[in-house]
């Protein structure tokens, strides 16, 4: 590549991340922005100068003289931040830079986001909020302190249910950091224990899609990276890119886990029961089995740009790149250059198939299987939050394969609080929430599933709410979807048009993407939780970016601070906040410590306190976060699932019921409010990390 002004600026000739074709560049999100190659040197087919793109200027919001608390120290948001010295624009024009080569994949500390207060849900009659962050009034008390996550999404990325050509159709099927997903997961953990060290957590929330294409293996990992041990997170042929012990992606390395005593849940996502997070594992072997159908659908998939993921237990790989050729270890950040690590949608395209060697430890798991492997699981609680069945799950499957399988459950993470989990799936196919009702004429055991909480999850959620009340504890519901994401259809019905002319095809289809019976709508399930009047929050994931809602009584929220106040309801209900944490697995790679406190009476707040990944300057893990960053900058030009600060660091004033403040104020709770204390502080030295050579 020519260099040009002072090495500013690179002229694109043809390679890498140039100007050989005006396809786009690979998306790691579907609809991100694509960036487009110069039509003149497109035309040219040869060498060609392109003029250089306006530079840009440094943000004006970033902090040159801060100093940082160094990379050793593990600190919270609320002491410091991340952030990159040019913004989060697109870096990259006509497939050129904008700004400096050394600056891709860079964030620099910056000073800390205290909390702010976001005050709108409905109040009784006579009732203001005055408060402080960080001085809540002298009374006030902890009453569940844990730290959430969601999205690690393990990959095995050798496997042949991996697609990275589906990149270039716009699903985001490949990642080029998926290699060290495991270590940054484990990353990120290690920055909450060492809090857990000053102040302990009462427990450990993921919300969903602990692994990519529902995978045994991917499982196996993910529950060993919360129990703690060795991980080696390679299938097939045993990779060892670079010789030697400890020193690549593939090599064993010890996950630190939860704390030892602190319980943790899960609960189930669409990656979770679906290959690539969208389509039933029965309707990709049921095609994959008929010579025929794999004819009739290859061409149908090639017009929206979309290859068929294979086996995961074969030996077929539709798409197979190679180790060696992968970001993970093409980049150098020391001497970064853009066409070390970016692929276009043509080369996404012409990716090859392969033969890999079989492993029967990518054999897929279903919602039953997923169940009984937490189940089988060390740690607390017992099951991880859900309830041992004896076998019923698979049981009632082969009573009536309409049946539902299990996934939600409940569970007193402390005497006032009390979790209840759902499993939006969908198993019905597609990426957003389906919450319906069992099909008509479904029964186990001789008896009807609907209105069964163990078979019909809404009546399961409407008996809790219930009980919830009688019982005068506070709930907080877990779903991977956030309701916004709750559909009342499957996603994948969007393709069907293609196939219905295809009489061998629909009906593969019509077995495995089932028509929801009954489903509820996203305002109707929000009203039902507004209504239950002890709904405190409900914690999700999914969309891979921070988004807190005021849930109103009437089932319409408020997005943010300056969006007024949610209305009480006719019973005088006051709303709920919805709290959705952004992905582990991408940009900026966060968790956030969620904790609920009683301010006294009827009156009780969370605070929500983001944290950051803490990881040395030599570390592996800081070598995914680099491609990470890099990839989001010269391909969306965004801030990945930071979102805006109403979104992150906050104290969120929610009103208790009568008989649930009477209960809370008669309870033991803790005296100290971790978010005002140890959360503020310094939680001292990083373990150390894997160092990639």
């Amino acid at each position: 590549m020519t260099r040009l002004l002072g090495g500013w600026w690179v002229c694109a000739l043809c390679v890498g991340f140039g100007c050989g074709d005006d396809d786009t560049m690979a998306m790691m999100d579907a609809g991100a922005d694509a960036v487009v190659a110069d039509d003149a040197a497109t035309d040219a087919g040869v060498d060609a100068f392109v003029e250089p793109p306006d530079p840009l200027p440094q943000d004006p919001a970033f902090d040159d003289a801060y100093t940082g608390v160094g990379d050793e120290r593990i600190v919270t948001t609320l002491s410091e931040t991340y952030a990159p010295r040019y913004g989060w624009e697109l870096y990259v024009e006509r497939n050129l830079p904008r700004v400096p080569l050394d600056e891709y994949g860079v964030i620099h500390p910056q000073p800390g986001e205290p909390h702010l207060v976001r005050d709108q849900l409905a109040l009784p009659d006579g009732v203001a909020i005055d408060w402080t962050p960080g001085a809540l009034p002298e009374a006030a008390r902890s009453a569940l302190h844990t730290f959430v996550f969601g999205d690690p999404q393990i990959v095995d990325v050798d496997s042949p249910s991996l697609q990275p050509k589906n990149n270039a159709g716009g699903l985001p099927a490949y990642r080029p950091w998926g290699e060290i997903i495991p270590q940054m997961g484990d990353a990120l953990m290690r920055a909450a224990n060492a809090f857990h060290e000053q102040y302990a957590l009462d427990a450990v929330i993921v919300v969903g899609d602990a692994i990519e294409n529902a995978q045994e293996n991917e499982l196996d990992w993910f529950l060993t990276s919360m129990n703690g041990g060795e991980i080696q997170t390679d299938s097939g042929a045993r990779d060892d890119v670079v010789p030697g012990p400890g020193n690549d992606a593939y090599d064993p390395f010890v996950a630190a886990g939860v704390p030892d005593g602190v319980p943790w849940v899960n609960i189930a996502g669409n990656h979770d029961v679906l290959v690539n997070g969208n389509f039933p594992p029965g309707l990709i072997t049921a095609v994959n089995d008929s010579p025929e159908a794999i004819a009739a659908l290859s061409p149908l998939l090639r017009v929206v740009g979309l290859t068929l993921p294979n086996h995961s237990t074969g030996t077929e790989h539709r798409g197979y790149l190679v180790p060696e050729n992968r970001a993970m270890f093409a980049v150098d950040t020391e001497a970064f250059d853009l066409s070390q690590m970016q692929y276009r949608a043509a080369e996404f395209r012409g990716i090859p198939a392969a033969e890999v060697e079989a492993d029967p430890a990518r054999a897929t798991v279903d919602l039953c299987s997923y169940v009984a492997a937490h189940r089988d699981a060390t740690g607390l609680p017992a099951g991880h939050g859900f309830p041992d069945d004896g076998g019923a799950c698979e049981a009632r499957i082969a009573d009536d394969p309409t049946a539902p399988a299990a996934g939600w459950f409940t569970w007193d993470v402390t005497p006032v609080l009390r979790v209840v989990a759902l499993a939006l799936g969908p198993v019905e196919g597609g990426a957003e929430g389906i919450l319906s009702r069992p099909p008509v004429g479904c029964m186990v055991g001789g008896e009807p599933c609907r209105d069964d909480p163990r078979y019909d999850q809404i009546a399961f959620l409407e008996t809790e709410l219930e009980r919830a009340a009688s019982e005068n504890v506070g709930v907080i519901v877990l779903s991977h979807q956030s309701s916004q994401d709750i559909v009342t259809e499957p996603a994948l019905n969007s393709y069907r048009s293609f196939i219905e002319d295809n009489e061998l095809l629909i009906g593969i289809w019509n077995e495995w993407v089932p028509t929801p019976n009954e489903p509820m709508s996203a305002p109707a399930f929000r009203r039902l939780l507004a209504s239950s009047g002890v709904v405190v929050a409900h914690l999700a994931g999914h969309n891979h970016r921070h988004q807190v809602r005021a849930i109103c009584a009437n089932g319409t929220f408020l997005d943010g601070s300056g969006d007024g106040r949610c209305a009480a309801g006719a019973d005088d209900e006051t709303g709920y906040w919805e709290v959705t944490t952004t992905g582990a697995v991408d940009f900026p790679h966060q968790g956030r410590f969620f904790e609920v406190v009683h301010v006294g009476g009827n009156l009780g707040a969370i605070y929500l306190t983001v944290q950051d990944m803490r990881l040395p300057a030599d570390s592996l893990t800081r070598r995914g976060r680099f491609i990470s960053r890099a990839y989001l900058a010269s391909t969306r030009g965004d801030q990945g699932g930071l979102a805006e600060a109403d979104d992150r660091n906050l104290l969120l004033p929610f009103v208790l019921n009568d008989g649930v403040a009477a209960a809370w104020t008669a309870a033991e709770l803790r005296d100290e409010v971790a978010s005002e204390t140890v959360l503020t502080g310094d939680a001292g030295s990083l373990d150390v990390h894997p160092v990639f050579p």
